[in-house]
Order: structure tokens, then C-alpha cells, then sequence
């Protein structure tokens, strides 16, 4: 039997269960987003379900601890991403008695990350996976990797390298950038913009794949449909040329290692959401003299992707920003159509269009 609402450190009225967020990352950065030291515990009735990328609404209309009915909306992964582990839009139909658990979100009291969800038969599912906050069940064994084409999935974050650069190295130029950027506004997936060549291969529980395409190479994310050509037959990027977050790219072989080099791009988000203790939440922004090169080789032995990016902005940045490193493991799940779906600040449609 489903209890009505609580709020944990909210002041209403408190039920036994109290879960602890997830540390799996989500599709922004959570921190500015959630608290994890409070806890929500909503038990009510749903009334929509907004089945989207990158993130879903849950609107759940629940009785607060004064007796009023209230309308709470709490965000989790996308629908790709939950569809995968079961939670379905089916499941989650209008009139379907649920209680969700997870941390409190820092924009208002009715709205929260949902990380369980309880139905009156008792099942309780974790966003997470069958695993919840342990790692889930492997996958059946694959034939052994030799070469960086195929299907992968993004490694647990304990084994990916450094991310954002340290501010000291920013130019007058790029603090300046910095200081002009309100992630809270301007972040690109609010645009369903990819963001940046590192966004895409730090995406979380979405698969991508490496292929040839005729002479080329293809890199084909499920992440906001992704979709880079490595141009291998070619020396330079053109003049001139189009320019978008995801640039130019033109590969060659370092024996097993591909190695893509990418310019051309437009001034732009390398870092969504940067937090640093006692100062506002920022982002790490580049030039439009941006160039990058990403190492990729399998270590068969482990059986990794792992890629290796680099970053050199002469304009924003005294000296280059540390190397990333991502590692990924095969995988055998498809790549499903993304169809991103443009948000707002606290992301349902209703705000986004506000």
C-alpha cells in the first residue's frame, strides 16, 4: 500500500524509506540541478508522463503535508535509457499509483530527480538499471575485440580521466567568455545541440559505434542522433568551411591507433557546468581557434575502447587543458533514434516554453 507524500528535510511529514542519489551521471551535470542530502519520497497518482531525450518528466499529482493536492515533476534519464530497464511509457500511464524517491531539486520544492519508482504490486525499479546503485548485470560474453570498430557503452566513470581544466589557464579572453555564459540558460542541450566532441563520447549509458563508411570512418552516437564523419583521405580542413560544435575531422592510422584531428569549429561550451567550492556555478567555454585530436586503440587485453582527447585553444587557454581519457566496453545494443526534444531551465515542455 502506497503511503502519500514526504519530503525529506522539507519539513513535511517523513515516511521510513530515504534513498541515496545516484552516482550515475546524468545528461547535465547534477549538482546544480539536485541536492542529494534531501531526499523527496512522492506518493501519488501520474498524470503525464513526458517520454523524451535527453531527459523524462513524471508529473504526479500527490497530497502535501497540509492536505493540499500538489502537482510534483520529477526529471529522470531518458526514455531511451529507461525503456532499456523496463520503465516503460506504458508503465507509467496516466492514473498508475507510484511513489518515486530521489533528491530534491534545487528550483523548487515540486519537483525532484526520481531515482525508484514503487507500484502497488510491489515492484520497486531503479532508473539505474536491476543493479540500482551497484553496477548492473553484465551482458551476455561478446567475440573478442581486435580493432576499434563496433558497438561500445561508456565505461564506469572511476575509469575516465580528468575533465575540466583548471581556471587558472584561462586567457583574459576566455575568463571573459566564462563570465558571459549562464549555464542555467545557455547550456546547448537545452538546443539539443551535441555540445562538444568530448560531451559526445562522455555520454552516458548510450551506446555508439565506430564503422567504415566507404573510405571513411564513421562515428555514429546515440546521443542527440550524432552522427561525425572521419574524413580519411583528406590533409587539411577546408577553408571556408561549414562550422558547427562537432567540426571537421580527418583521420589517419598510427598502426592499430586511429587518429582524428578536428577544426573548423565555431566559439563554443567544452564544459556545460563547472562548479567550484564557494563560487557560482560557471561553464569552461573555447574560441573558434579550437583544435582537437582524439587517440583511439583497443587494449584487447582488457577489452577497451579507450580514447584519448586533447585540446589546444591558443585564444581561451595559456597553456592546453588536461587530456581526457574514456574507456567503453563492447556492446550489442542497438542504437536507437535519440530525437532530442528541446528544454528550459527546469526542462518539462510546459516551462520550456516560458
Amino acid at each position: 500500500m502506497l503511503s502519500r507524500i514526504a519530503l525529506r528535510g522539507s519539513g513535511a511529514a517523513i515516511v521510513g524509506i530515504a534513498l541515496g542519489a545516484s552516482d550515475a551521471p546524468a545528461h547535465h551535470s547534477f549538482a546544480p540541478h539536485f541536492d542529494r542530502s534531501r531526499t523527496v519520497n512522492i506518493s501519488g497518482t501520474v498524470t503525464a508522463y513526458e517520454a523524451r531525450n535527453p531527459h523524462s518528466y513524471l508529473h504526479v499529482n500527490a497530497v502535501d503535508e497540509n492536505g493540499r493536492t500538489r502537482e510534483y515533476v520529477c526529471e529522470s534519464h531518458g526514455v531511451t535509457q529507461l525503456t532499456r530497464i523496463g520503465i516503460t511509457p506504458q508503465l507509467l500511464k496516466a492514473g498508475t499509483q507510484v511513489r518515486l524517491t530521489g533528491p530534491i531539486s534545487r528550483h523548487s520544492p515540486y519537483m525532484c530527480f526520481f531515482q525508484t519508482v514503487e507500484l502497488t504490486d510491489g515492484r520497486i525499479l531503479n532508473v539505474d538499471g536491476p543493479g540500482g546503485a551497484q553496477q548492473t548485470p553484465p551482458q551476455a560474453k561478446l567475440p573478442p575485440r581486435k580493432d576499434v570498430f563496433g558497438t561500445w557503452l561508456l565505461a564506469p566513470a572511476t575509469s575516465r580521466g580528468a575533465r575540466s581544466p583548471q581556471r587558472m589557464i584561462l586567457s583574459p579572453a576566455g575568463e571573459q567568455a566564462v563570465a558571459a555564459y549562464d549555464p542555467f540558460k545557455d547550456d546547448p542541450v537545452f538546443k539539443c545541440d551535441p555540445v562538444a566532441v568530448g560531451r559526445v563520447w562522455q555520454a552516458p549509458s548510450t551506446p555508439l559505434e565506430i564503422v567504415r563508411n566507404g573510405a571513411d570512418v564513421l562515428v555514429h552516437a546515440e546521443w542527440m542522433d550524432v552522427r561525425r564523419v572521419i574524413h580519411m583521405n583528406m590533409k587539411t580542413h577546408p577553408k571556408d568551411g561549414a562550422r558547427n560544435s562537432l567540426g571537421h575531422s580527418i583521420g589517419h592510422w598510427e598502426g592499430d591507433t586511429l587518429v582524428i584531428e578536428t577544426g573548423n569549429y565555431p566559439a563554443g561550451v567544452l564544459e556545460q557546468y563547472v562548479e567550484r567550492q564557494g563560487q557560482p556555478t560557471r561553464g569552461l567555454l573555447h574560441s573558434a581557434a579550437l583544435t582537437t585530436v582524439e587517440r583511439l586503440h583497443v587494449d584487447a587485453e582488457r577489452q577497451r575502447l579507450v580514447v584519448e582527447l586533447d585540446f589546444t585553444d591558443p585564444e581561451f587557454f595559456n597553456q592546453p587543458p588536461a587530456r581526457q581519457t574514456m574507456e567503453y566496453s563492447p556492446s550489442d545494443l542497438k542504437i536507437e533514434p535519440f530525437k532530442c526534444s528541446p528544454e528550459g531551465l527546469t526542462g518539462t515542455i510546459r516551462n520550456a516554453a516560458k
